[in-house]
């Protein structure tokens, strides 16, 4: 059995996620972006996408996220589904999540 190199603990994750919340260039931003799985599924179940790649993007400002597959070539897959419109946090967070200060 492999293990997916991107499946971190979540000791790891803590780490992570507070040394963003906590810089000081990056204080007031949005900290976090969610869109529903079945987006996400709709952009996997696209014929040849194999990995997908997130975009940091600006909306009026406001930090978020550009989601597109990506094929075997490593080639985003532009002409396919794109995924944004995220529901940001600040604003819809999870406040008892480990991962927000």
């Amino acid at each position: 059995m492999t293990t997916n190199p991107h499946i971190i603990n979540l000791n790891d994750a803590v780490e992570l996620t507070h040394a963003f919340q906590n810089a000081p260039q990056y204080q007031g931003n949005t900290v976090a972006c969610m869109i529903n799985a079945a987006a996400y599924q709709q952009l996997l179940a696209q014929p040849g996408c194999v990995n997908v790649r997130t975009y940091f993007a600006l909306d009026q400002g406001t930090l978020t996220i550009v989601v597109v597959g990506v094929d075997a070539d490593e080639n985003d897959m532009t002409n396919g589904i794109l995924l944004d419109v995220t529901r940001g946090c600040p604003v819809t967070c999870d406040i008892d999540s480990p991962l927000m200060l």
